[in-house]
């Protein structure tokens, strides 16, 4: 019995180790390349509806931890005198590119704002 019960707590011990040094929280480190035309738009990432968070100005070359999973994840770019850009991707679409590309590319044409 107690050798059952210690078999259980190295195997409980093992896994929780392995989901620990594997990064169970699921964020990935995900190379964004944004251009936009013309250059100088901000852009800005939401994951599913939470807040926005800044990345910088285009041309964007950065490297960012995004949580994992079946999230969405939208990227905006925004200028003055230029109608907003925005691209989404799912979580699942997000890793493909990623491991596909080597980064996530996005090169949006800002539309001016004739009004």
């Amino acid at each position: 019995m107690i050798k059952n019960n210690i078999q259980k707590l190295l195997m409980i011990t093992a896994v929780s180790s392995v989901m620990a040094v594997t990064g169970c929280s699921s964020k990935q480190a995900i190379n964004f390349n944004v251009h936009t035309e013309p250059e100088g738009a901000h852009i800005v990432y939401q994951q599913d509806s939470s807040k926005w968070i800044y990345l910088g100005v285009t041309p964007l070359n950065l490297i960012e931890e995004i949580p994992g999973g079946d999230n969405t994840i939208t990227l905006k770019a925004m200028r003055c005198g230029y109608l907003e850009q925005a691209k989404e991707w799912r979580g699942d679409e997000l890793q493909k590119e990623s491991k596909e590309k080597g980064m996530i590319f996005w090169t949006p044409r800002l539309i001016k704002d004739t009004q």
